[in-house]
C-alpha cells in the first residue's frame, strides 16, 4: 500500500529539516479499561509532533497517519511543519512497513529496541491530546467562490434522488493524479437532510466500500465509536459533505443557499495510511471541481434516459475548463457501469456462487440453545482437557475472554451433533448473513470441513444484541472463536452447561458474510477421547 500521489508531492513541498524523530504506540495503566496511546517526538525539541488515545492497539495504518499529521500539522504550538531524515520505532513489524511507505518521501526508517524518551513520554501520559483544527483552510482560497456557485448548481440536480450507492458512475481523465474516479452519491435521506458525493480512487477502493457495507456496517455497533473509525478509515476517497446549519454554526466552512436553507461544504480525504483530512490540496480541489462539473454536463443531457431504464449503458465524454486557468481544459469520460451494478446486486455467476450450497436447516436440533460464552486462559484450559471432542485452533497469546459458541441440547443429541461434527472434519468457520427485507433477519451459519452449510439459528431485531455484542468479542481477537456442544437442558445447568456437559469444542473463526464454494473438502484431525 502506498500513499496517493498528491499527497506525497504535498509532503515533499514540507522542508526536510528534522534530523530524526522517534514513534510507536503503548498500553496505558487505567482504572477503568485498558487505553492505548501512540504518538511521534522530536527528540532534539523534546516535543510530542502527533498523539492519539484510543481504547484499541495502534496498528501501524495508524502510526503512518500520525506521521503524517506530525508532519504538516504537529500538535506543539512551537513546532513548525517540517519531514525528518530518520525515524526511528521500537518494533520490527512497524519497521518494515514503514519503510515502504515513506520511502517516496526520503525518510529513513531504523529499529533501536529500547528507546527511552518513548518509554518516558508513555509512562507519564495520562489525557488524550485533543486536536484543534480549526485554523485549517478546507479549501484552497482562490477556489472558494468557484465552489460556491458551482455546487449550488449540483445541488439543484435531481440526480441525488435518482441514484443511490449502488449506482456509480465511472469519471475518467488521464491528465489526474487518479486517473479513474468512481463517484458515489450520498442521498438526502437523513433527517437533518444532509447529503453528499463520494470519489473512489479505483475500482478496488468501490468494491472495498461495497464489502464494508455488506460484511462489516451491519455489525457494529452505533455506539462502537472506535470500531466504527477504523472501518471508515479503510476507505481511499475523495469526499465533499452537504450538512444544513445555522448561520452562527457555519464556522470556517465556506456555504451555499438552496432552497432558502443553508449549507456549509464540508470536503476531506480518507486514505488508509493518512487518516482523514478535512480539507482538500490544491491538485485535490482542481480534480474534485472537475468532476463535478463533468457530472453536471453529464445528467444534464442522459437523465431522461434514466426514466425508461434504471441504469442504461452510457459513455460521454465532455471538454471541462479549469475554474482558475483559462488555457487549460480536462478531457473527462463519464460512464455508468451496468455489468458492475449487476455483479453486486448477485446477478453474475460469480455472485451468485456463494449462495449454491444448500443450506441444512435440521443440522442442528431444533430442541436446544444457542449461548454466547466467554473462557477466560484456564477455564478455556480446563475445557480443552475436559471434552470428549476437541478441534485445535488458532488461539492469540493473550486475552481475557475467548468467545464461544455453545449450543445446549439433549445429552443424546449432544453426542450425535458433536459426533456428526467430526465426521465432517470439524468446522471450516462461522457466519452471518443478514437477509433482505424488512424483518431485518440474520442468519448465523457454521461451514464444515466438508463443506456442508449448517443453519445454526437465526436473530431478530429483538434477539440481534445478544449475537452483536458476541461479535464484538470474536473482533476483538481477530475472529477467533470456538463452537461447543453440550447438554444438560433442564434443572441448575439449564443455559449454563457445566464442563462435565460439555461434550466437543471446535476451535473456529467467525468470517463476515462468507461462504468458501471453491475449496475442496478439508476435513481437520479431530482429539477423541472417550470419558
Amino acid at each position: 500500500m502506498s500513499l496517493p500521489t498528491a499527497t506525497i508531492r504535498r509532503l515533499l513541498n514540507v522542508p526536510q529539516v528534522a534530523p530524526i524523530w522517534v514513534g510507536g504506540g503503548r498500553s496505558l495503566d487505567s482504572k477503568n479499561d485498558e487505553v492505548f496511546c501512540a504518538a511521534w517526538l522530536d527528540p532534539k525539541d523534546q516535543g510530542v509532533r502527533s498523539m492519539e488515545v484510543g481504547q484499541f492497539p495502534p496498528t501501524p495504518e495508524q502510526l503512518m497517519r500520525l506521521l503524517v499529521q506530525a508532519i504538516e500539522y504537529p500538535r506543539h504550538p512551537q513546532a513548525q511543519p517540517c519531514r525528518p531524515h530518520t525515524i526511528i520505532v521500537d518494533d520490527r513489524e512497524l519497521q518494515f512497513f514503514l519503510r515502504g511507505v515513506v520511502a517516496p518521501l526520503d525518510i529513513q526508517v531504523e529499529y533501536q529496541a529500547h528507546i527511552p524518551l518513548l518509554d518516558e513520554f508513555f509512562e507519564f501520559i495520562a489525557a488524550e491530546v485533543t486536536s484543534d483544527d480549526e485554523d485549517i483552510e478546507v479549501l484552497p482560497p482562490e477556489y472558494v467562490s468557484v465552489y460556491k456557485q458551482k455546487i449550488g448548481e449540483f445541488g439543484q440536480l435531481d440526480i441525488w434522488r435518482r441514484l443511490d450507492s449502488l449506482t456509480p458512475l465511472k469519471l475518467h481523465c488521464d491528465a489526474w493524479d487518479s486517473p479513474t474516479l468512481f463517484a458515489v452519491l450520498v442521498n438526502p435521506q437523513s433527517e437533518d437532510g444532509a447529503f453528499g458525493l463520494m470519489l473512489y480512487r479505483g475500482e478496488e477502493a468501490l468494491r472495498n466500500f461495497w464489502q464494508q457495507i455488506d460484511q462489516e456496517y451491519p455489525y457494529i455497533d452505533e455506539d462502537d465509536d472506535e470500531r466504527l473509525e477504523e472501518t471508515v478509515l479503510r476507505n481511499d476517497c475523495l469526499f465533499l459533505n452537504f450538512a444544513q446549519v445555522d448561520e452562527e454554526d457555519l464556522g470556517r466552512n465556506p456555504s451555499f443557499v438552496l432552497k432558502g436553507q443553508l449549507y456549509s461544504i464540508e470536503p476531506g480525504v480518507i486514505h488508509p495510511l493518512e487518516g482523514m483530512r478535512p480539507f482538500y490540496a490544491p491538485e485535490e480541489a482542481e480534480m474534485v471541481y472537475v468532476a463535478i462539473e463533468a457530472l453536471i454536463k453529464f445528467w444534464k443531457k442522459t437523465k431522461k434516459q434514466f426514466d425508461h431504464e434504471e441504469c442504461p449503458e452510457l459513455d460521454l465524454r465532455f471538454k471541462i475548463p479549469s475554474p482558475r486557468h483559462s488555457a487549460l481544459h480536462y478531457q473527462v469520460q463519464v460512464a455508468t457501469m451496468p455489468e458492475m451494478i449487476a455483479e453486486i446486486n448477485g446477478d453474475l455467476e460469480e455472485g451468485e456462487s456463494q449462495h449454491q450450497i444448500p443450506i441444512d436447516t435440521a443440522a442442528i436440533p431444533r430442541d436446544a440453545y444457542i449461548l454466547f460464552k466467554l473462557f477466560p486462559p484456564q477455564e478455556l484450559q480446563e475445557l480443552q482437557a475436559a471434552v470428549s471432542y476437541h478441534q485445535r485452533g488458532e488461539i492469540p497469546e493473550a486475552f481475557e475472554g475467548y468467545p464461544v459458541l455453545t449450543i445446549q441440547t439433549k445429552k443424546a443429541a449432544a453426542e450425535a451433533l458433536a459426533t456428526k461434527i467430526a465426521e465432517e472434519g470439524g468446522i471450516h468457520h462461522l457466519t452471518v448473513f443478514p437477509l433482505s427485507g424488512p424483518e431485518q433477519i440474520v442468519m448465523l451459519l457454521a461451514q464444515t470441513n466438508a463443506n456442508h452449510l449448517w443453519l445454526l439459528d437465526t436473530f431478530d431485531p429483538e434477539s440481534g444484541p445478544l449475537l452483536l455484542d458476541w461479535i464484538k468479542e470474536v473482533n476483538e481477537l481477530e475472529g477467533a472463536c470456538g463452537l461447543a456442544v453440550a447438554y444438560g437442558m433442564t434443572g441448575k445447568t439449564r443455559m449454563q452447561p457445566t464442563l462435565k456437559q460439555i461434550v466437543g469444542l471446535f476451535e473456529t473463526s467467525l468470517v463476515h458474510s462468507f461462504v468458501d464454494t471453491q475449496r475442496p473438502p478439508t476435513p481437520q484431525p479431530i482429539e477423541i477421547s472417550k470419558r
